[in-house]
């Protein structure tokens, strides 16, 4: 077994489903992959829709009280039986050749190395204003095919091998809540002499129409994981810059996000643009807002004590030694 692509879901089933079915039709040997649906506590028949699903290409439900997502790729991590593995979301739709992409570096005897793939915005899914104005958030970061940062590693389409994993100790499952759970991951794995090699040609579809509110609900808990985060790693200052919680960031940061003298401005201008169908403006009333929300949860977080936060990892490294085979 070669690749065992672990997908991590949360009542999402239909989405789920075309995800599969993408993975079902890869241009690679059908014998060498599986495909591992970590169910994150599922209650929308999650379960029942993968266990009908049949096949040439073994898929395999697995599911856990739900704990977020860290929690899930560990759950997918202990079930996984090939040297690879692979994790995507469950909103991925993947091109035919994604495996053949990252298996290409991956030769026998490959040891250290984890590959970043790429993805796209579905066009289906510019369906709202929200959604149109998003896609002016061009993204311009030069990545280096070869000894990528580990800060430009994401967890939606990424794969190491199952060695390193294991070494590592798998995902920390203190991070609950939304984000930060791979970026901490490649850290540790780049600090232990794994290289990231970024593939352009790993490549999906992004597929999930999102909402202004969710997404903000989403960044409040990355904003209480990167304190979390910053905590955990004995507040370096380059991590702090770039979680955008370095001490000499937060005043200006309190100023504009947690009082009165900006938000209501933008707030009063974001329906009037959304009338007129302003992209640019609207764009940047709902990053703003996203920001805002990111704070909300930085200073929320920075003002419990430590001892309240999240527990620190829990390996995998235990549970995995019992073998490829093994179940949670």
């Amino acid at each position: 077994m070669e690749i065992s692509a672990v997908i991590s879901s949360y009542n999402n089933r239909e989405t789920l489903r075309r995800t599969i079915e993408t993975l079902v039709i890869q241009e690679f040997p059908h014998d060498q992959y599986e495909i591992i649906v970590a169910d994150d506590g599922s209650t929308d028949g999650t379960a029942e829709m993968v266990q009908a699903i049949g096949g040439s290409v073994p898929v395999r439900h697995v599911a856990q009280p739900h704990r977020g997502l860290a929690a899930a790729r560990n759950l997918g991590l202990r079930t996984a039986r090939g040297r690879i593995v692979l994790f995507l979301d469950s909103d991925f739709w993947a091109a035919p050749t994604l495996l053949a992409a990252h298996h290409a570096h991956y030769p026998p005897g490959a040891h250290r190395v984890a590959v970043q793939g790429v993805w796209r915005t579905h066009p289906a899914t510019l369906v709202t204003p929200f959604m149109k104005a998003r896609t002016l958030n061009r993204d311009f970061t030069m990545r280096r095919q070869r000894h990528l940062s580990p800060y430009h590693v994401t967890g939606r389409n990424f794969s190491m091998l199952r060695e390193d994993l294991k070494d590592v100790g798998g995902f920390d499952e203190g991070f609950t809540g939304y984000g930060w759970e791979d970026l901490e991951l490649a850290l540790c794995m780049s600090a232990r002499g794994v290289i990231f090699e970024y593939e352009p040609r790993a490549v999906g579809d992004h597929y999930h129409v999102e909402t202004l509110q969710g997404v903000r609900e989403k960044l409040r808990q990355a904003g209480a994981g990167a304190v979390y985060f910053w905590r955990k790693h004995g507040r370096p200052s380059k991590l702090g810059m770039f979680l955008e919680i370095h001490p000499v960031m937060l005043p200006l940061k309190w100023l504009v996000f947690r009082t009165p003298l900006i938000m209501p401005l933008l707030r009063w201008i974001l329906p009037r643009a959304e009338a007129w169908e302003w992209l640019f403006i609207q764009n940047e009333c709902y990053t703003e807002l996203i920001w805002e929300a990111y704070y909300e949860g930085v200073f929320r977080a920075l003002s419990l004590p430590r001892e309240a936060e999240s527990t620190p990892r829990e390996s995998v490294r235990a549970a995995s030694t019992r073998g490829a085979d093994s179940r949670p």
